[in-house]
């Protein structure tokens, strides 16, 4: 035990719901979509906390929640109160605060340890305990002044603690590991356990019934103040990360992955399994001993609520957790999305979303399937497309919509109109369909690329671009009525997912593996333009020939000033929501869609990067990174563009095709950063050389075509 006497603290003071409209911020799901771990209830006030720092208090039972910024964006695992006041949040890298003023203000005691804390309990006394990674165990009797750090000794990570006293509390762990203490936890005894599998939470409660729950399902209990275990319920289909019993002794709920929540009125002779409507995994379960109203809280920010037993669960917190596909707006008020969900969460439903106040509010349209892009040609006409060949058109900016016979089955990933009779759609096993009459007639059209596709783009009603799997980039200058396909630098099997043109020249395609490529000769040639990340990306969107964005998995947004050549990251106040749309009225207002009902949206084209050097907002790179010569094949010259995470001496070199040095472009120490050369070749001949990039330890080789 390592005793700690902690005497400075830092006053954090909250204003509540006081959103500063710089940067992204939240308007779909409300008040946000990101994951909640823990939720703590004591009467009609109630706190959940989650990734990046998310931290929701209610006052009225649920009905409504607001933000409450702690300043920090470390993940939040646990969360205790009780009606005097006080309030305990623990999370990742050792985050500890507490409030004694029902969180006017808060104490940050974060550096007692640097290890992943997963759990607080406080209810049950004065004392507050904590357990954490790599068997940590903290402990306070006195509002954190004053701490003890101990060792149980058992060498595993600790998951959840539960206590009636300062000198009794138990936890539990990986591989099955049950642990108590009676003596304040100077001493720690290890309980036989029936099963192997990690556990997730221990419920304590005073009529000498314990349970806890894990791994595959499990449910195991003891009848005699934790001597012996037992397997209670078990099922292999999911895990169950938390179980509480709900004061009622015969009555408990339990909940986990793949949308779990289960409930038991015979004290834990069955359990039966709870409906509702949006199924992501279940984090934490709690009641509220009032009006023993149950809560639970999941991924995308859902809150549920059960009003008494054998009642269903109600979602709380506003919006649907459907995948949010495609998004469009005409101006800053006006605008559209829609989506579905192909399976997930027990539904196929599609939606689709229609505002006239910039997102402050949404109206919803229900469909029998799922929607993956829309296109809007004015605030009135529009199309959607979806699964099975689905092709919806609207005159009246969607407050209704009419189907159109696309004369395809197959799903159609994207579409694009130029005016209100040319348009096209694409979609799975290589399917252009295109109509000349705002789709009273939809035909298709030949593909030379047997491949998925995922994006097209037209900027006049001749001109366009589509890509897919397998690199597939397929042009067209006739309509469509014939398509050639274009060759990147990109790899045989890549998968490119949006393309987007601002005018005929000059395109950008973004895919897997964090890829960019940038033309500005209709894509004659591409250049691979460093993106910084390898996280997949789904959207581009440019509003001008310098000003981009590109969103991905994670909730990745990247940002450009210059055109796509260099790209920072931005925070999107996403954790881990993919990000599918992106869509810009002018270089300050946008929006972006993804996973589980994100919208966010930002006034200030996203705010500040996330990591800057300390004169300019270019981001600092991460890695070496060569990239292709642009153009290529040239005549007479090129651009050779590279980047560099650390100072160090730089050779960039030009040899032919036996290997023989034609020139030294550079020979010198370079700093961090990004840049590029020029490469003038008119005394040479057609042919194909090679350029080499050594730095540190980092040496690479490509290929480039001299064509005169």
């Amino acid at each position: 035990m390592k005793k700690l006497f902690f005497i400075s603290f830092i006053l954090i003071l909250i204003q509540f719901n006081t959103f500063s409209q710089t940067g992204w911020y939240w308007q779909h799901p409300y008040p946000q979509g990101n994951e909640l771990n823990a939720i703590q209830m004591d009467g009609s006030v109630g706190w959940a906390v989650g990734a990046l720092g998310t931290v929701m208090k209610t006052t009225n039972a649920g009905n409504n929640w607001e933000i409450v910024d702690l300043g920090t964006f470390e993940t939040l695992n646990g969360v205790t109160r009780n009606t005097y006041g006080e309030i305990w949040i623990v999370g990742d890298n050792g985050l500890i605060i507490y409030s004694s003023d029902h969180g006017v203000t808060w104490i940050d005691y974060t550096g007692l340890t640097t290890e992943n804390l997963n759990s607080v309990s406080f209810v049950y006394g004065a004392c507050t305990w904590i357990c954490g990674d790599n068997n940590v165990v903290l402990k306070t009797t006195d509002g954190g002044e004053n701490w003890d750090i101990f060792n149980p000794g058992f060498m595993l990570d600790l998951n959840s603690i539960d206590h009636f006293d300062c000198y009794n509390a138990w936890a539990v762990g990986d591989e099955g590991l049950i642990i108590s203490t009676t003596d304040g936890g100077t001493t720690w005894t290890s309980h036989a356990t029936p099963t192997s599998w990690d556990l997730y939470s221990i419920d304590l409660t005073e009529f000498s019934y314990y349970r806890a729950c894990g791994q595959a399902g499990t449910i195991i209990h003891s009848t005699d103040q934790g001597s012996t275990w037992q397997i209670e319920y078990q099922n292999n289909n999911y895990n169950l990360y938390n179980v509480d019993t709900r004061g009622i002794y015969p009555h408990a709920y339990a909940v986990g992955s793949d949308g779990t929540i289960l409930e038991t009125t015979d004290d834990g002779v069955s359990w039966l399994p709870k409906v509702v409507y949006y199924i992501p995994n279940f984090n934490d379960v709690t009641w509220q001993a009032i009006d023993y109203n149950v809560y639970v809280v999941g991924y995308y920010g859902v809150v549920y609520k059960n009003s008494g037993i054998g009642t269903e669960f109600e979602l709380q917190n506003e919006g649907n957790r459907l995948w949010i596909q495609s998004v469009e707006f005409l101006n800053e008020n006006t605008g559209w999305a829609a989506g579905g969900d192909p399976g997930w969460g027990g539904t196929t439903d599609g939606v689709f979303m229609r505002t006239t106040d910039g997102g402050s509010n949404w109206e919803e349209l229900s469909f029998s399937t799922p929607l993956n892009a829309l296109d809007f040609i004015n605030e009135n006409e529009g199309w959607i497309v979806g699964e099975d060949g689905t092709i919806k058109h609207t005159m009246n900016g969607g407050q209704s919509w009419g189907t159109q016979s696309s004369a395809v089955t197959t799903d159609l990933t994207f579409v694009s109109f130029v005016d209100e009779n040319y348009g096209w759609a694409v979609g799975d096993y290589s399917e252009i369909i295109n109509t000349t009459n705002g789709g009273a007639a939809w035909t298709s059209q030949p593909n030379p690329a047997p491949s998925d596709l995922y994006s097209v783009c037209f900027v006049n009603s001749t001109t366009g671009w589509a890509v897919g799997f397998d690199s597939t980039l397929i042009h067209t200058t006739d309509g469509g009525a014939s398509w050639v396909r274009q060759v990147t630098n990109a790899s045989s099997g890549f998968r490119f997912t949006d393309v987007f043109f601002i005018n005929e020249l000059r395109g950008w395609i973004v895919g897997i593996y964090g890829s960019i490529f940038l033309t500005t000769d209709g894509g004659v040639s591409w250049e691979e333009i460093p993106s910084g990340t390898f996280t997949d990306l789904y959207s581009v969107y440019f509003i001008d020939n310098y000003n981009g964005w590109i969103t991905g998995n994670f909730g990745l947004i990247l940002r450009t000033r210059d055109g796509g050549l260099t790209w920072q990251e931005q925070f999107s106040q996403v954790e881990a929501n993919s990000l599918y749309s992106v869509c810009f009225v002018d270089t300050l207002n946008g929006w972006i869609v993804g996973e589980g009902g994100t919208i966010i949206h930002t006034t200030d084209g996203g705010g500040v990067v996330n990591v800057k050097n300390e004169d300019d907002e270019f981001s600092i790179p991460k890695e070496y990174f060569l990239s292709q010569n642009y153009p290529n094949p040239f005549n007479p010259s090129t651009t050779i563009r590279w980047q560099q995470p650390e100072t160090g001496l730089v050779t960039l070199k030009i040899y032919d095709v036996l290997g023989n040095e034609i020139v030294t472009l550079v020979n010198e120490e370079k700093s961090v950063g990004i840049y590029e050369i020029n490469w003038n070749a008119n005394k040479l001949s057609s042919g194909i050389y090679f350029y080499q990039l050594k730095a540190g330890s980092f040496s690479q080789t490509k290929k480039m075509i001299l064509l005169k």
